[in-house]
């Protein structure tokens, strides 16, 4: 209990009256937005249409403990925009709300870090790559333009691909896929060996594999008898 009273004494009231209103989880989202021209004595926010300044510096104040002591905001247009798969129909974003608060406090900005690993940049880019990929693939398919396989770049598999398949034609690399066959074929194995031979050996298992292939197919294909 006592730690609780020194907690509550230590940290001192902000210069405002607090408001009373009570959020119960949240819906809203409040971004930081990085301004270079702003001195480090201001911040600014995009924060939902739905923020008033009250709410802004109360919110600060309550999960922060950052005094603001002056808040102006301003709703900032969209341009209008293409609706996806409609070619010709536009529309209006809806409008962005911008806060700009000024602190008790300065702040500055960390550098901008060069290893981004720790923040998985990596799987952003393959999202924002993902979601370019998709929104040609709409255009295309809105405008009914077809690309050409041919013309599109290699991926990194197929580069893998031509590359081993190089090495198998010109001898520096022995194919052998060592997969375990099915105990079905055990027996074509068995005739192919007492064929003899490297060459009659394979040119029987292939004879073999044919006829029972021919054989099931005509399986397949003849009538059932009646019940």
């Amino acid at each position: 209990m006592a730690e609780v009273v020194k907690a509550a004494a230590a940290r001192q009231l902000p210069a405002f009256r607090l408001g009373q209103k009570q959020v119960y989880l949240p819906t809203h989202i409040i971004t930081m937005l990085r301004k270079e021209h702003l001195p480090p004595n201001e911040a600014c926010f995009q924060v939902p249409l739905t923020f008033t300044k009250f709410d802004l510096r109360d919110y600060l104040w309550n999960l922060y403990n950052v005094e603001v002591k002056k808040v102006r905001s301003y709703v900032k247009g969209r341009p209008l925009a293409e609706r996806p798969n409609r070619p010709g129909s536009t529309y209006r974003p809806q409008a962005l709300k911008i806060m700009t608060v000024e602190l008790a406090r300065p702040f500055q900005w960390p550098e901008v870090p060069t290893d981004r690993a720790p923040w998985n940049h990596e799987l952003f880019e393959m999202r924002e790559e993902s979601l370019d990929q998709r929104r040609e693939d709409q255009y295309n398919a809105a405008n009914r333009i077809i690309p050409m396989s041919s013309r599109q770049p290699r991926s990194e598999d197929r580069k893998q691909l031509a590359s081993l398949a190089k090495d198998l034609l010109s001898g520096k690399k022995k194919w052998s896929n060592q997969v375990q066959l099915d105990s079905k074929w055990d027996a074509i194995v068995q005739e192919a060996a007492a064929a003899g031979g490297e060459g009659k050996k394979e040119a029987a298992a292939e004879k073999i594999a044919q006829d029972k292939d021919a054989q099931d197919k005509a399986d397949r294909t003849s009538p059932k008898p009646a019940q």
